[in-house]
Formats: structure tokens, sequence, C-alpha cells
């Protein structure tokens, strides 16, 4: 029997932002002639008939709309259903708390809010060994 190797957080984080990254029909500008250069670059001409804005400058093709949320909420399942693995869990807290500077902070809130958890889910003796860990720098 083959088992399976799981991604780690990073790994899956890395995986995830390169399909946003490579998604077809988005791009972003925060002026008229980069505004105009992503029109051109998703082959857009009308921008109210066929782009749909997602905030902080960021833009779609409406057709493809759908397939990004979809894409999005997808991601989303796959970070909830690995959360319930312990050893995943674990992983998370630490990489968020090392990159929220929680050495110099002593607060998990940035990590957590990072992580899309709220701290009641987590178990409090895991939380306190990620801290602990997280301060070890190898």
């Amino acid at each position: 029997m083959i088992k399976e190797k799981l991604e780690t957080y990073q790994e899956l984080k890395a995986r995830q932002q390169k399909e946003l990254n490579e998604f077809e029909g988005v791009f972003f500008a925060f002026d008229n002639t980069q505004f105009a250069e992503g029109m051109k670059k998703v082959d857009a001409t009308d921008a109210k008939a066929e782009i749909y804005s997602l905030g902080a400058g960021g833009y779609i093709r409406k057709d493809r709309s759908k397939k990004f949320h979809e894409m999005l909420k997808r991601q989303d399942e796959e970070k909830k259903h690995r959360k319930k693995e312990e050893k995943f869990l674990f992983d998370s807290l630490v990489y968020e708390l090392q990159n929220h500077e929680f050495c110099i902070t002593y607060t998990v809130t940035d990590a957590l809010d990072a992580l899309g958890y709220d701290i009641k889910d987590i178990p409090t003796e895991l939380l306190k060994k990620a801290c602990k860990r997280a301060l070890i720098l190898d």
C-alpha cells in the first residue's frame, strides 16, 4: 500500500497562491494606464459589459467570475478540511506566528486572523506548544 504524502501548510499555501496568480481573466490596476493594459491582457473591450471589480484594485472578466469564486471556495474548503489534522494545524500556527513577528509582539491575534482561525477553536495546549515552537528559530 502506497501512502500519499500530504502537503505541508507552506506547500498548500504556495500551490493555492500559484493557482490564484495564474487564474485567467484577472488583473490589477491602480491607474487608467494599468486598467487599459489589464483590459487588453484579458481581451476585453467594454469595461461595463465585461468586467467586475474585485475591490483593492482587482478586476475580473464577468464570464470568469463564477469559476474564480468556485476556486476560492474550493481553496477555503481545502484549508478547513486540513485544519482538522493536528500536525497541519500546528505547522500552520507556527508558520504564521513566525510570519507575524510573535517573537516581538507576543500576540497571536494577527496569526490567527491570517489563518481565519478563532482562538476558541484551537486546543489550548496545541496553541501553547505552537507559541513555544515559534520562538525557536532553527
